[in-house]
């Protein structure tokens, strides 16, 4: 049982499990941790009245009765009869994203109708406004990688008035990985059933996000492949569609037609790729991001969104329609000059006018090119709409936004905040997620911003980590039922002197009574570390 504690009564090796404020209003990273110097007491005093302790995590005196551990029950004969038997069916699914669209509608995004490429000028007068009323005052503007400084610390008036979660009604972040914290931290193993007393559950069905239409029935994704296996075909996979997109954009400054088709094609292997583990995709973008283009953008936001469409569930074919989004979202901006895309001092109004006006060049590309699916272009032209209705061109809000463009508009975010930009340095993986965390409710959805955050991880592939042991590593890959504790790369010592040779540790397997665990996520380049050094090859 949890004991509240005054600040004033905190002491070194006491467990620290909740806070008398949600946890990201704290420089807290992790959620739950136990007091190990004065410094971190201090720490705790400055920002807190009260937390409540668990005595059975913490170390001292006063904690050391425990309770006395159960005798294990005597072993059964339970015949030669299997206990439990297991029955898995592939469910069915459409052969066709057309079929799932006559099944399912159209995801709660409202279609424009697609007009004949012959017709299209017609179409984008019916679809879009005229280009002078797309200006919306900067003032309005809270969140854009092109123009305002996103990283600045918002108010917590920018939270919404979600309903409170369990232990405190703790938002954003951790919120729904507060068990995995708990996990992380005990000393005491949670494996040993007693069979006196075990009842074989139910078959369990899989949690169906709140915002996802009823009629989408979803896929339970396991890794087939280890993230060191898979990083051959990731690579593969990840300069072919590099290249396709370099053809595309080519092709669009001559005057040709973009080929949707063989965007299929190439989307496919790397949607394939992310099927076996995504992980290994998410490595692999996340070392080549210093190497990237203005167009690239979109290929590390197909990656994000075809990673975010596989955790919530989605049908591999719905994963193909997220990566084309992903990849063809800022395809406008080759009818923006590059002068202007690459300005490094702040753009004045009528600048950051002709920048936005991106997405109408986006949609009048896809508009002419022939079998572009209607979500696909109605998620490229809501990925900079808000929430709270400040975003561009249309300035819609709450439902008018269909799901694929809420969820484009948050990997697009994403991915522009932890990208260096001509004017800005990129954030950190853990800050840019706990910028979106802080986010939610205003500019985004918050129960989706979760899962976004779920589905990449709370420390993302391919970003530094600070361990309770003081060694530097770089993230590997996940663990999908311990978040909180993956397979991280070993670079430092204690001292934070690099090691000579590199090293794996999977943090789940560590079951000593002191489990290494993750302090802190890093800056980029943090002690003079990049981590395109480690790259698997």
């Amino acid at each position: 049982m949890l004991q509240k504690k005054s600040s004033n009564e905190l002491k070194i090796g006491m467990f620290v499990a909740e806070l008398d404020r949600p946890w990201m209003d704290t420089p807290f990273l992790l959620q739950g941790f136990m007091l190990e110097d004065a410094e971190q007491v201090a720490q705790v005093q400055t920002h807190c009245q009260w937390v409540m302790i668990d005595p059975m995590r913490s170390a001292g005196p006063e904690f050391e009765q425990r309770p006395a551990k159960k005798v294990a029950p005597q072993k059964r004969d339970l015949g030669n009869d299997p206990v439990v038997t297991v029955h898995r069916s592939a469910a069915p699914k459409p052969s066709t994203v057309e079929q799932l669209r006559a099944t399912t509608g159209n995801l709660g995004i409202n279609p424009k109708p697609k007009q004949p490429a012959g017709n299209a000028t017609a179409s984008n007068q019916t679809q879009a406004k005229k280009p002078g009323e797309f200006a919306i005052p900067i003032s309005q503007r809270v969140v854009d990688e092109n123009q305002t400084d996103i990283r600045t610390t918002p108010t917590a008036t920018s939270r919404d008035n979600a309903a409170p979660r369990s232990s405190g009604g703790l938002l954003g972040l951790f919120g729904q990985l507060k068990q995995d914290v708990k996990n992380l931290f005990s000393s005491t193993q949670k494996d040993d059933l007693d069979f006196d007393q075990y009842t074989a559950p139910a078959k369990v069905e899989a949690e169906r996000p709140s915002f996802l239409p009823e009629a989408v029935q979803l896929t339970i994704y396991e890794d087939k492949k280890p993230v060191e296996s898979e990083i051959g075909a990731a690579k593969d996979a990840f300069a072919n569609t590099h290249t396709l997109l370099q053809n595309v954009v080519a092709d669009i400054r001559s005057g040709n037609t973009m080929q949707v088709d063989v965007v299929e094609r190439v989307i496919e292997d790397m949607v394939d790729s992310m099927v076996r583990n995504p992980d290994a995709m998410m490595w692999v973008a996340r070392m080549r991001e210093q190497d990237s283009s203005t167009y690239d953008h979109g290929l590390r936001v197909a990656i994000n969104l075809i990673a975010f469409g596989r955790h919530l569930g989605y049908p591999k074919e719905y994963l193909a329609q997220l990566g084309i989004i992903g990849l063809l979202l800022d395809i406008g901006k080759i009818r923006i000059s590059k002068e202007l895309l690459e300005k490094h001092a702040r753009l004045t109004p009528a600048e950051f006018a002709e920048i936005k006006l991106h997405v109408n060049h986006s949609i009048d590309i896809l508009n002419q090119t022939a079998h572009v699916s209607a979500d696909v272009i109605d998620a490229v032209a809501q990925h900079h709409e808000r929430m709270d209705g400040s975003g561009y061109p249309y300035g819609l809000s709450g439902g008018n936004i269909g799901i694929f463009g809420k969820m484009a508009a948050i990997a697009d975010t994403y991915s522009a905040i932890t990208t260096k930009r001509a004017y800005a340095e990129a954030a950190s993986p853990h800050e840019a997620l706990q910028m979106l965390s802080s986010w939610g409710g205003t500019q985004f959805q918050s129960e989706m911003i979760e899962h976004f955050i779920q589905s990449i991880g709370v420390f993302p592939v391919g970003s530094l980590v600070e361990l309770s042991t003081g060694e530097v590593a770089v993230v590997v890959t996940h663990n999908k039922q311990k978040r909180l504790r993956p397979k991280v790369l070993l670079v430092t010592e204690e001292d934070k002197k690099l090691l000579k040779h590199p090293n794996l540790k999977d943090l789940i397997y560590d079951v000593s009574d002191n489990p290494i665990y993750i302090r802190r996520g890093l800056a980029s380049n943090a002690y003079g570390i990049d981590p395109n050094e480690y790259y698997l090859n």
